[in-house]
């Protein structure tokens, strides 16, 4: 099927008006890579709001006695954090930790697991698909409701 003259017409004209400009103003970029935009999101949630969440409730937590650390990229799979709440009465064998982790095995852009994990079984706790919508109050009380769990498991 070909299109019609007229429409032939105006799309030269269309492209002679803008296309050098458009052809400078993009020289030599490429589209970015919509999983590489995902992560480097993800890595700004984590830095602005993870890592001061997890900070703020292992320091409510030390209050009690208790202790905590934050690891980021760790293992294979990165970008990552994990936050070991280290519970005073605890068996030192316990690996009581809350982790945050892309997988790219997910269609589109990718997804981020969240997960507890209390002697050896997890749990898994959400998934984010839409990063804009991991705020400061969704990640309190996924960590809440994440330590609730940690808690029950080893007060048995």
């Amino acid at each position: 099927m070909a299109i019609d003259e007229t429409t032939r017409i105006r799309l030269g004209i269309i492209q002679k008006k803008y296309g050098d400009r458009l052809a400078r103003s993009t020289k030599g970029d490429s589209p970015p890579d919509r999983r590489e935009v995902f992560i480097d999101e993800f890595r700004r949630i984590l830095a602005d709001i993870f890592v001061p969440t997890f900070e703020a409730i292992g320091r409510e937590l030390a209050s009690s006695g208790h202790a905590y650390r934050i690891e980021q990229d760790v293992g294979e799979k990165t970008p990552s954090i994990e936050f070991h709440l280290l519970l005073r009465g605890a068996p030192a064998k316990a690996n009581n930790l809350i982790r945050l982790f892309y997988s790219a095995e997910a269609a589109g852009d990718g997804e981020v697991i969240a997960e507890v994990n209390v002697y050896q079984t997890l749990t898994e706790l959400t998934r984010f698909r839409v990063l804009s919508r991991v705020t400061r109050e969704v990640a309190e009380q996924m960590c809440v409701d994440a330590i609730e769990h940690v808690f029950a498991c080893n007060a048995r």
